[in-house]
């Protein structure tokens, strides 16, 4: 029922931009991920160590990290869709170059620039979605991007096994190079262009222009809905990063590689269609939170002890739920704390502390599985989200009263 309403194209207007928006950022992320696989097994193929692995994963996040706030402050000028085809593009050309100098070297070059693009494209995609209009149900709306997403990272990595194991490295670059040109250049001419103008308020006579402080932008609410973000990305670079690394050591194929990242995605795109009702069962919106880390936590602790194909699911099946629900409710916690003219700068500053999860947690797990080996890194996963999960969960349980 989820599905067929979701395939059926709405009458209303923001309904109908959603829906276009959304098939835009499943192909986008269908692209985006075949990175999912490919990047680990050029280096691997390059006799990179897990330390220059970690590193080169780190060093592409500095771009996203110093971009976020300023691709929210771009969106307000430009119009998100004009940013997110300027970002598609910035991916198709980055992508073409790797097509030609697949190095260590030009990978550390070619994926700062394409997390540039991936992260104005999110950014733009979810400023957007925060600002069809007022009175809709933001965890609705970002539970369908969220769907979206995840229909992307389902396909794209398998998509890039097979053409890993079938044409190459090259071959898979230039696929996501042609997929994200002819996104950039469709994009503007399906999904409409909003521009947020930030709303300006007088100065009494005498008075100087009140400077935006961070409050005006965070809450205490939104904050920790970003600190959980955090702790869930950067737990997830363990998995993220090594997990082809681990699979390909147990002497599985790029194919093996890509299904069980799909599948996790998989999971992902599913539990985010039943993101409402899953709320209401747990008592609200933080409890969902508090659960879907947990469960993401058990996941990635348990990953290097699951070596058949059985146990490999179940694993993928737990971090995609965490991840599917956790991801979507802290973008829904931080766009309804802020007002309309002010969500694309809130949400690039979410991403921000994500980006900066993505940057120093390949170095912190590179460095872990360089002097104590894989499973160790994932075991140090698990326990980053536990320790994250009881400071939310005895804050949540203080303003209980507030938060449902």
């Amino acid at each position: 029922m989820i599905v067929a309403k979701f395939m059926r194209i709405p009458s209303d207007a923001a309904d109908r931009d959603l829906f276009k928006l959304c098939i835009f950022v499943a192909f986008t992320f269908f692209s985006l991920t075949m990175a999912g696989p490919l990047v680990p097994l050029v280096l691997i193929s390059l006799k990179a160590s897990p330390t220059v692995l970690g590193a080169v994963v780190s060093v592409s996040a500095i771009g996203s990290l110093l971009l976020a706030v300023p691709g929210g402050i771009l969106v307000g000028k430009w119009g998100s869709a004009r940013v997110m085809a300027l970002s598609l593009a910035i991916c198709a050309a980055t992508t073409l170059f790797l097509t030609f100098f697949p190095s260590i070297a030009g990978l550390f070059v070619g994926l700062v620039f394409f997390e540039i693009g991936k992260i104005l494209f999110i950014v733009g995609a979810q400023a957007h979605i925060g600002n069809l209009g007022e009175g809709r149900d933001l965890s609705l709306d970002f539970g369908w991007y969220g769907m979206s997403n995840a229909v992307g990272q389902l396909l794209g990595p398998f998509t890039a096994g097979l053409i890993i194991d079938r044409a190459g490295y090259a071959a898979t670059w230039a696929a996501m190079t042609i997929i994200a040109a002819v996104l950039a250049f469709l994009l503007p001419r399906f999904v409409s262009n909003i521009a947020v103008a930030p709303a300006k308020e007088a100065p009494k006579d005498g008075e100087r222009p009140a400077k935006k402080s961070l409050r005006r932008y965070i809450n205490g609410t939104a904050l920790i809905a970003i600190i959980a973000s955090f702790a869930v990305l950067f737990a997830d670079g363990a998995r993220t990063t090594f997990f082809p690394v681990l699979m390909d050591g147990y002497g599985y194929s790029a194919t093996a590689i890509g299904f069980f990242l799909s599948l996790r995605a998989l999971v992902s795109m599913s539990v985010r269609g039943f993101m409402g009702p899953f709320i209401k069962f747990v008592g609200g919106r933080f409890p969902a939170l508090i659960l879907s880390i947990v469960v993401m936590g058990v996941g990635i602790g348990i990953t290097p002890f699951c070596q058949g194909y059985f146990l490999l699911t179940v694993n993928a099946i737990m971090v995609g739920i965490g991840l599917g629900l956790a991801l979507p409710l802290s973008m829904a916690t931080v766009s309804e704390g802020v007002p309309p003219e002010d969500r694309g700068v809130a949400m690039g500053i979410r991403l921000t502390g994500n980006r900066l999860a993505q940057l120093v947690n390949p170095i912190f797990f590179g460095l872990i599985a360089q002097r104590f080996g894989l499973s160790p890194a994932f075991i140090a996963g698990g326990l980053v989200l536990m320790l994250c999960a009881a400071p939310i969960f005895a804050w949540w349980r203080d303003r209980a009263g507030v938060l449902r």
